[in-house]
């Protein structure tokens, strides 16, 4: 997965994200992302980021989730960087 240094590079991050839930069988979650993602309309970025922290949260704090150790930690550099951001964004 590339690097998670920008909020730029949530985008391309979250795309590979989808394709390695795909990957790994969590077609549920995979759909979600993708759905806010590409078929959600924003009336701001700060929305998006927002959605996307409740999912990634609630699925990385989630007893019934089994994603592989390389997907959480992957998902938990993307949250790092979309809550920089809606952090930035408080101020």
């Amino acid at each position: 997965m590339r690097e998670v240094r920008a909020f730029e590079d949530v985008y391309p991050a979250m795309d590979e994200l989808v394709a390695e839930l795909k990957a790994a069988g969590e077609l549920r979650l995979a759909a979600i992302l993708h759905h806010r993602m590409r078929q959600v309309a924003w009336t701001a970025r700060s929305e998006l980021f927002e959605e996307l922290q409740n999912i990634l949260t609630e699925t990385l704090e989630s007893d019934e989730t089994t994603l592989p150790q390389l997907l959480r930690e992957r998902m938990d550099r993307v949250l790092a960087i979309i809550i920089s951001f809606l952090k930035a964004v408080e101020k």
